[in-house]
């Protein structure tokens, strides 16, 4: 989020503590001018014989700036007996300006004892502690002000800021809050306090982003605000609410309200209603790569992989260089088995970023479902060097070594998936699926593929592996209870299929092995094998 633009209360009120006296001309004209004015405010406290006229010439003194000689006549107005509060007031203000910091604190206490209905001394007061790094003494002197005036605004904005400066954050919030309601031209504390609220990832940030939307309807940064921090149960509520807000239409973020609506519902697995807003999007702004990424996702959610494709192809289009959008072309390929076109958005990709990990692993998986597993192998590696945590990398390369018969390699990418996660199913599967193939270790396989089964019960490709390994330990009857279950699970695998009509064989049963051998031979209709095997056993 881009940061409000924020001067805090702090500075918003001065904190020289030098009063908000009027600048006084050296020249002996203005400064006669300004000791009238002075004398029509101040003097109706004194007795004609307690000093006023010293308490006039300090006050002279003080506004050119000579503090030592205005501390000398406040000091003779009051050996004349002066009680007026003004004078220990201005006593005060003068020993600041000359550093005389304790003396002035302690002239600014007297004076509030003497009137200590003075707003103005006690704020005087308070910034002084500010000036001092004293937030807790400030802190004292502004609420004793607001237990006569609740409703005076910029002192609770002055509280909120010393709230924050002594990390009470909840604090800090209700006074800025509490200010902006007393007084709603003071939006700049609803901004300190959504920035701070922001800084701290606190549980109020939208709300605060909210209520500067609703002041400020087409401030793009509020909506902004608003949409980055919204959480909880009742979002899709809030955001139907400001949906419907005419006011808000006009704000240069609208469209993202319909983005959020639509993440929702994708977080929800609703695709229908998310793919309904994200055109809502679209059609207010046609290139929101925001829409145009998420609406090809939802395209593919729902099987829709021509859809996703001519989205995600518009938001190169739009994007040139923003690698999504061909990934999205290239998953969306690879999910309609189109690997040669998937491998070209890909590689365009791969110009624009040649050390993306993402780039180089769908390049990896691309490549494998070609059979091309040396070009596979280059990209795992590549992909793996890119991000040596990943496990669907080590899963892909661990593949790819199986077959390329680098079964040291692949045997050490197993054994290092299970060292990482003792629950992962699909390595005890695939390293006790490569043992088998390659006809070694057959009782430690059928080990690995029993954990796998354990792991996950009703995976079709697990109940294969097991089933296969009974097979080839001859227990047929039990092979084929297993493939058996895998096929009632998933019916698409010609593998599993061809296992199915081999395990029928040995038992004999030859009529039902060719229907399972020809369902195979549909789904891969060029596989030598299989038409070898219903060749061989249509003869007999």
């Amino acid at each position: 989020m881009k940061n409000v633009n924020i001067y805090t209360s702090i500075i918003l009120f001065t904190v020289s503590c030098s009063t908000n006296l009027p600048h006084v001309d050296k020249q002996q004209e203005s400064s006669s001018q300004d000791v009238k004015k002075v004398e029509k405010k101040n003097t109706d406290s004194f007795s004609s014989d307690s000093g006023v006229q010293s308490f006039m010439d300090g006050m002279l003194f003080l506004e050119q700036g000579d503090y030592a000689r205005a501390i000398l006549e406040f000091q003779e107005s009051i050996e004349k007996g002066s009680k007026s509060a003004e004078v220990y007031f201005s006593m005060s203000e003068a020993y600041w300006m000359i550093q005389k910091y304790e003396k002035s604190i302690l002239f600014s206490k007297k004076a509030i004892s003497i009137d200590n209905n003075a707003v103005d001394y006690k704020i005087s007061l308070g910034k002084k502690y500010i000036a001092l790094n004293k937030y807790n003494e400030s802190m004292i002197v502004f609420e004793s002000i607001i237990d006569n005036d609740p409703n005076n605004a910029d002192v609770l904005f002055i509280i909120g800021d010393l709230k924050a400066k002594l990390n009470d954050i909840d604090g800090a919030l209700i006074y800025y809050d509490e200010a902006y309601n007393k007084d709603n031209s003071l939006i700049l504390a609803l901004q300190v306090a959504a920035q701070l609220a922001y800084d701290n990832n606190h549980r109020d940030t939208s709300k605060l982003f909210k209520k500067l939307l609703l002041a400020e309807p087409s401030n793009s940064e509020y909506l902004r605000g608003y949409i980055e921090t919204i959480q909880g149960p009742d979002i899709l509520d809030e955001l139907k609410e400001l949906i419907k807000n005419e006011k808000i239409k006009a704000n240069p973020f609208y469209n993202n309200l319909y983005n959020q609506m639509a993440l929702e519902f994708i977080k929800n697995r609703q695709f229908s209603d998310a793919e309904s807003f994200l055109r809502k999007a679209l059609d207010e702004k046609e290139d929101d790569r925001f829409s145009l990424y998420y609406l090809s996702l939802v395209y593919r959610e729902i099987g829709r992989n021509d859809l996703s494709l001519d989205i995600s192809r518009k938001h190169s289009k739009y994007f040139p260089n923003d690698k999504e959008g061909y990934i999205n072309s290239a998953i969306s390929l690879i999910q309609m088995q189109r690997y040669d076109e998937a491998i070209d958005e890909l590689n365009i990709a791969l110009t624009l970023y040649p050390e993306d990990f993402e780039i180089n692993y769908f390049l990896g998986l691309t490549n494998y479902s070609l059979n091309d597993y040396l070009n596979a192998e280059k990209y795992y590696n590549i992909s793996l060097k890119l991000d040596d945590q990943s496990i669907a990398t080590m899963h892909g390369l661990a593949m790819t070594y199986d077959n390329l018969q680098k079964w040291d390699m692949s045997d050490d990418l197993y054994i290092q998936l299970i060292a990482l996660n003792q629950n992962d199913a699909q390595a005890y599967n695939n390293y006790a699926y490569s043992l088998v193939e390659r006809n070694e270790e057959i009782d430690y396989a059928l080990t690995l593929a029993e954990k796998a089964i354990e792991i996950s019960p009703n995976t079709s490709a697990y109940l294969d592996t097991i089933g296969w390994i009974h097979y080839k330990l001859g227990n047929y009857t039990i092979a084929k209870d297993f493939i058996a279950k895998a096929i009632l699970i998933d019916e698409s695998s010609a593998v599993i299929l061809e296992h199915y009509g081999d395990v029928l064989i040995k038992l004999e049963d030859f009529n039902e092995a060719l229907i399972f051998y020809n369902k195979a031979l549909l789904i891969e209709p060029n596989n030598t094998t299989l038409l070898s095997k219903i060749e061989e056993y249509e003869k007999q």
